[in-house]
């Protein structure tokens, strides 16, 4: 198996790094690291070389003393040179010398301090992972559809990355852990814990419960990755975000998100529609009123894209009122 993560650093973090690379090579992650992996009687600096120009990516422990090694930072002029990713893992804060501060100055880092550095591992493991040669998730076929039956424009594959050796899919944009369920086991999970709501309070109390429970999921959904898209506050921006949220949504199996969102100047407030079609967490055969989850969520996503305005949302259209329908309509505006 080809070796594809070269890990740099000091000799004051060397119990760190062999600590990391025991990890990553336990999950099926071959590294290059030094002197462990130099052949008795060749050149140092040729094998530091060869590492660096056969690995996929490249790992630094990043602390103060790397701003007093030459080695280091000739590895580093080394990885920008042949073009090499680079994942800087600062184990503390410090001031990094101008030489430093010129390749790594802009260069996204993890930060993982060293007194619960182990915690840290699995981070690390899915940010390699997601830069090694792509493994695309693809569902098991038992047997081949007859062509004629094959629905036209159907992707077999998700937005996810699956790592058979792990089981898990991660997502690419960042790198977290996410988990496939049917529509009818995630509709019957929340429809239990509907039913037990309802049976203590009453169906309002337990509307309210799932909208807040959507409300919060919305609002962190949208302040985790809002600033990755478009960290304006335009009318242009807050459009951007808006569509990048409805086209991930609608990759993901949520269901077919697609927004309409208008500037009215004259009243100082914003306006719009969110369509979704068939909307995963509807409770057509119970009636169960579980998508008030849904509207919470989209609740606190658009809140979040203005800014925190206070916005009025109201549901058009609902699936739950007619066996015809397969969309969920919610109109908005700021208060």
């Amino acid at each position: 198996m080809k070796r594809q993560v070269f890990v740099s650093y000091t000799q004051a973090d060397k119990t760190i790094a062999f600590g990391l690379v025991d990890f990553l090579e336990k999950n099926n992650i071959l590294c290059y690291i030094a002197p462990r992996d130099i052949i008795g009687g060749r050149n140092y600096a040729s094998e530091i070389t060869d590492f660096i120009k056969g690995c996929n990516q490249v790992l630094l422990i990043a602390s103060k003393d790397i701003n007093n090694s030459d080695h280091v930072l000739n590895e580093i002029t080394l990885i920008t040179d042949e073009k090499k990713k680079l994942i800087p893992i600062f184990t503390e804060d410090f001031e990094l010398s101008s030489e430093f501060k010129y390749y790594l100055g802009r260069q996204q880092r993890i930060i993982a301090y060293p007194e619960r550095f182990n915690t840290y591992y699995n981070k690390i493991l899915d940010t390699v992972m997601a830069n090694l040669p792509k493994c695309t998730f693809s569902p098991v076929t038992f047997a081949p559809e007859p062509e004629e039956t094959v629905m036209p424009n159907v992707k077999k594959s998700t937005v996810f990355e699956y790592y058979p050796g792990r089981g898990v899919m991660i997502n690419p944009e960042d790198h977290q852990r996410n988990v496939s369920f049917r529509t009818d086991t995630f509709i019957n999970l929340m429809g239990g814990i509907f039913d037990e709501v309802e049976k203590l309070s009453d169906n309002s109390e337990a509307q309210r419960i799932f909208f807040n429970s959507g409300y919060t999921s919305g609002k962190n959904f949208a302040e985790r990755i809002e600033s990755q898209w478009n960290d304006g506050t335009s009318f242009e921006d807050i459009k951007m975000k808006f569509e990048k949220w409805c086209k991930f949504d609608s990759t993901v199996g949520w269901g077919h998100f697609s927004a309409d969102i208008y500037l009215d100047e004259a009243k100082d407030c914003i306006y719009g529609t969110i369509h979704i079609n068939e909307a995963f967490i509807v409770d057509t055969r119970n009636k169960r009123k579980i998508c008030s989850f849904i509207k919470g969520y989209c609740d606190g996503v658009v809140e979040t894209f203005l800014n925190s305005c206070e916005i009025e949302l109201t549901c058009r259209e609902c699936p739950m009122n007619s066996r015809f329908k397969t969309k969920c309509v919610f109109d908005f505006k700021t208060k």
